[in-house]
């Protein structure tokens, strides 16, 4: 089975540094985006991380998940999902860790909460 051409990331979008992630204001009802860093995984799910569960775009994941993620002027509509369990925050750490060095040498991850 094809990926659909249409619906394809760009060639080599997971060496991009940031996406956009769009989320709806859950006040306002307004569409708020803000470029963050992400890593993907072998099986070409993407994670975005944050140390500061207060941020708005955070609150507006957890309101409304459905969110539209750009990377390279290419939009899908995705859905965010928290990692609540080690296991999941392990499994992410590995491409995160990978990708970005400084991650590594400050420990990024202490009390991370991730979508």
């Amino acid at each position: 089975m094809t990926k659909n051409p249409a619906n394809a990331w760009p060639a080599r979008y997971e060496k991009t540094k940031t996406l956009r992630i769009s989320t709806i204001g859950r006040k306002t009802g307004k569409t708020h985006s803000r470029r963050i860093q992400f890593a993907v995984d072998a099986d070409e799910k993407y994670y975005v991380a944050t140390k500061d569960t207060r941020r708005d775009w955070v609150k507006n994941a957890k309101k409304s998940p459905s969110v539209a993620v750009t990377i390279k002027n290419t939009t899908r509509m995705v859905r965010a999902v928290a990692l609540t369990s080690k296991a999941d925050e392990d499994h992410f750490r590995s491409p995160y860790r990978k990708k970005y060095f400084m991650a590594k040498v400050l420990g990024f991850f202490h009390r991370v909460s991730l979508l």
